[in-house]
């Protein structure tokens, strides 16, 4: 599994020998430290770290150059001094609530609940409250009733059982683990004003609920200390209600000990008649070293959170906990696994006696497991031994009694001389049941780079995942490397590390810098077209599509130049597969094309930033720019039926509607100059039958003029029917949203045409739109006719060509005679002035030089609205998407003559939050 260090130094030539680097026993005392240096990876792909040193947090838009800060209460910011950077950060699963601790500086720590804004960067601060001394937060986890999507081996997608409790009027609801061993419930009610909490103990029986008096909480102590809290972690199990809590404990002195092992609890000024021996049995004891110690033991508490309907309630009842030897734990997380769905051929058909299906109690149970790690640095003169248990945990349903928890080791795993720093959950085969770890691996040495130029950075570990429950290497995955700064290789390991939305990369925070790798995955190996959708990749997406979460981990996977171009393709084919399967299963709020398209826009334009050569950059932002039109076509017809109004459409936002037909129109000139082009100067070549897909160009008559002779006399050269805009016209689904955009765009301008103006707003309107429809050579009725005439033809396509066209971005082969025949019925009908189409005013202003056959490509203008597609108004702040690039002003208000536009304004508010392409908002200044 791990490399061996066979070049490692020996202990008398480590510091000559300047070829090789070797870490020490100090390099990773932080883990056992607990010196938290925490990061949140959000659903959005915003990763959240606490500033190296003063109290503010750190937000980066992944993978972006977008950096920002979100901002801290005013109690911080007036005396940053008196507080610490945060030490737990948590993001709720919706990306809509993030909650901070800041400890104290010899006073109370702040705990600070944000809410976020449309966009990703805009953070406002909605409650913040105190938290004693000895009382601060050691983690924190938002629930809700989030399920989790999963796509099966045969590509349909479905949702796993719920975990943990259910909160249905509440939003947000947050759990927090204190060092006084309590946990805090916080939670908004719907339309409340204030956040509500109660709080119950974690070592002892407790019940409490909202509408009962909170109890005086009684911190427990010894004789000589204090037990704190230094670490928890959270297990919520598939299909039950209650919830784990697993927590590490030390023991503190208290500050009359550490006065009386000081000596400042002598009173010089007292009277010498007490007797000496008096004296001293009043003081407190010295001070035990030992009290420092951590406990060897795990401890665990069972939590229910119910909700009567009313009111929330809240028990917990404390596990025996789990002793270990190791001196050290460095990490502990829980991992479930849900139960195997029933047999539908077993299901019940009869009554529940005769039938076969067994009863829920003998079901295979979930299950849940809690890795830990642990560090041995014995005399501290060498390397630490690192260790990783992983304990099962089963509810048991005793006959008579009360259910019990069966708590049992089930691997065990040594792995010196390597050390494991951090450990995360990984990915969960449904289908196998098999659940998984990643884990970082430290190297204790190795060589340097010889030779020039040397690397900035040398590889000093290895991301690996482990399967459950005995800790095996999984053998269906490959592995990672860690890489360091050869300035510090070796002596700053990560001490923290959250996975990304799908669970493809990591961020790793260690004491000076934050890193993003890629974790290992399986091996991706392409395979038939009917079984692509079971690569990872296309799973993953498909997955992210239906949750609606980021995609951007897996574009960023997509664009690595060690990813083949044919992966692209493989992964856009298995997820549109993946959808088709869920159309014939009818899967409610299932991702539609349009989101698989919204999502080749990032994929693409990733791979663009990442291309060698212009030539496939351009292919790329080509591939790009069409699949951000096929958005652009779906959203003005959701647009134009929105605001559509009996017979007519709403004249309210006649402007705005304008717009977008502007927009559709200048679409539809340029693809039709891609027909023109195709039709009128090319000609099958009777030699090239055996492949339609090349055409030579027509001779055409020559002038005696050299310049023309010698630029037209080239060698015939090939015109694909490849083009990506090409697409429209042959995939059923761009071709039946094209023919009804046309069809709203034409009745919109014979409404505008037959209604006689009153006002002078409305005849600059009327007129406008007959200058745009006149101007623009095309017959829209005629058009429209055509293009409903191929639909059938376009439909009868095989669907599995369909989605190879959709899957390469262009028309295939099998499309190219149907595409001929559209192409013909277009340029040899009246649906097409050509002069017009080619000719425009403003070009003959302009002069004959800036004539041209080809315009720049449709929707690429800079300075236009991505989603309402009118000008940017340099005067308003914009949006800007993250994964087209474009921008927007959404959410203005649309006022005509002092009237609202509700229907547009109810189409506009769809994309507040996410732009046509399904990308994420941030502020315009990125």
């Amino acid at each position: 599994m791990y490399p061996d260090v066979r070049n490692s130094p020996s202990k008398g030539k480590a510091k000559q020998d300047a070829r090789y680097w070797q870490s020490h026993w100090w390099d990773f005392h932080p883990l056992a430290e607990h010196l938290q240096r925490p990061v949140a990876w959000s659903t959005a792909s915003t990763i959240f770290t606490a500033h190296p040193s003063q109290p503010l947090i750190l937000g980066r838009v992944f993978s972006s150059s977008k950096q920002f800060l979100v901002v801290s209460p005013d109690q911080i910011l007036n005396n940053p001094a008196s507080y610490e950077p945060p030490n737990v950060i948590t993001v709720s699963s919706n990306d809509h609530w993030l909650f901070a601790y800041f400890p104290g500086r010899d006073c109370d720590g702040v705990g600070c609940l944000w809410q976020r804004g449309y966009s990703l960067d805009k953070w406002n601060i909605r409650e913040y409250w105190p938290y004693e001394r000895g009382a601060g937060v050691v983690s924190a986890v938002f629930i809700g009733p989030d399920r989790e999507w999963v796509t099966s081996p045969d590509g349909s997608t479905s949702r796993l059982l719920s975990r943990g409790p259910l909160t249905p009027v509440s939003n947000p609801t947050l759990l927090t683990v204190t060092q006084a061993h309590q946990l805090n419930v916080y939670y908004l009610r719907t339309h409340a004003s204030s956040l509500r909490s109660f709080t119950c103990s974690l070592v002892q029986p407790y019940y409490t609920a909202e509408n009962h008096p909170q109890a005086a909480h009684e911190r427990p102590q010894g004789p000589k200390t204090s037990r704190l809290c230094v670490a928890a972690s959270f297990g919520f199990i598939f299909s039950e209600f209650s919830f784990l809590v697993a927590m590490r404990s030390r023991r503190c002195p208290l500050s009359d000990t550490l006065r009386a092992a000081s000596g400042d609890s002598l009173d010089l000024g007292l009277s010498l008649d007490i007797p000496a021996d008096n004296q001293l049995d009043e003081r407190p004891p010295l001070l035990d070293w030992n009290a420092y110690e951590e406990e060897h033991m795990i401890e665990l508490c069972e939590v229910k959170l119910r909700f009567d309907g009313m009111f929330m309630a809240m028990a917990s009842a404390p596990l025996p906990p789990i002793h270990h030897p190791g001196p050290c734990l460095t990490n502990f997380v829980f991992i479930s696994v849900p139960m195997p769905k029933p047999d539908p051929s077993t299901s019940p058909k009869a009554s529940p006696k005769k039938d076969k299906q067994p009863q829920r109690s003998q079901l295979e149970p979930a299950m849940t497991y809690l890795v830990a790690s642990f560090l041995d640095f014995e005399d501290f003169t060498s390397m630490p031994k690192s260790r990783v248990v992983a304990y099962s945990l089963v509810r048991v349903n005793p006959p008579n009694g009360k259910p019990l928890w069966a708590i049992r080791p089930v691997g065990d795993r040594s792995l010196s001389p390597h050390v494991l720093t951090v450990l995360a959950p990984g990915p969960l085969s449904v289908a196998m049941r098999k659940a998984t770890l990643f884990v970082a691996i430290a190297e204790p040495g190795g060589s340097l780079p010889r030779g020039t130029p040397k690397p900035k950075e040398v590889p000093v570990g290895n991301l690996f995942v482990l399967q459950l429950p005995d800790l095996s290497d999984d053998p269906d995955c490959d592995h990672s490397r860690i890489l360091a700064p050869v300035s510090r290789a070796g002596s700053d390991c990560p001490l923290s590390i959250s996975t990304s939305p799908n669970k493809l990369l990591a961020c790793a925070v260690s004491m000076l810098q934050t890193s993003v790798y890629t974790l290992p995955r399986s091996h991706i190996t392409s395979g038939s077209k009917d079984t692509l959708h079971q690569l990872p990749l296309a799973q993953a997406l498909t997955s992210a599509l239906q949750s609606r979460r980021s995609t951007v981990d897996i574009s960023h996977i997509l664009s690595l130049p060690c990813t083949p171009d044919t992966m692209l393709h493989d992964t856009l084919f298995g997820t549109l597969t993946s959808y088709e399967v869920n159309a014939r299963n009818g899967i409610a709020n299932s991702f539609s094309i349009v989101d698989v398209m919204g999502a080749a826009v990032e994929i693409y334009r990733a791979r663009a930033r990442q291309a060698k050569n212009d030539d496939e950059k351009e292919k790329c932002l080509t591939l790009a720019r069409n699949a951000l039109n096929v958005c652009s076509i779906a959203a003005c017809l959701t647009a134009f039926e929105d605001c559509k109004e009996g017979d007519g459409y709403d004249l309210v936002a006649v402007w705005q509607l304008i717009s977008l037909a502007a927009w559709v129109i200048d679409f539809l000139e340029v693809l039709m100059k891609e027909c023109v082009f195709l039709a009128d100067l090319v000609e099958p070549n009777p030699n090239l039958s055996l492949n339609s897909n090349l055409m030579t160009l027509k001779e055409e008559p020559m002038d005696d003029d050299p310049f023309l002779r010698n630029s037209m006399n080239q060698p015939p050269r090939s015109a694909p029917l490849d083009a990506p805009i090409l697409l429209h016209l042959v995939h059923p689904l761009t071709l039946t949203n094209l023919t009804a955009v046309v069809f709203h765009v034409n009745r919109f301008h014979q409404y505008l045409t037959s209604m006689t103006p009153k006002q002078e707003n409305s005849q600059y309107a009327r007129d406008i739109m007959l200058d745009l429809v006149n101007s623009s050579g095309l017959v829209l009725k005629v058009l429209e006719d055509i293009l409903s005439i191929a639909i059938p033809e376009a439909s009868a396509t095989p669907t599995e060509e369909a989605i190879a066209s959709f899957a390469e971005g262009h028309p295939v082969p099998a499309q190219h005679e149907q595409l001929k025949k559209i192409i013909r019925s277009l340029t040899t009908s009246s649906a097409i002035d050509k002069p017009r189409l080619f000719l425009k005013s403003s070009d003959l202003v302009d002069g004959f030089a800036n004539l041209s056959t080809s315009d720049r490509p449709s929707g690429d203008d800079p300075g236009m609205d991505v989603v309402t597609k009118s000008m940017l108004l340099k005067q308003n702040s914009t949006l800007l998407c993250l994964r087209c690039g474009r921008r927007s002003q959404v959410g203005g208000e649309v006022m005509v003559a002092g009237h609202l536009s509700s229907r547009w304004k109810t189409w506009e508010r769809m994309w507040a939050t996410r732009c046509i392409c399904g990308g994420s908002w941030v502020s315009g200044n990125a």
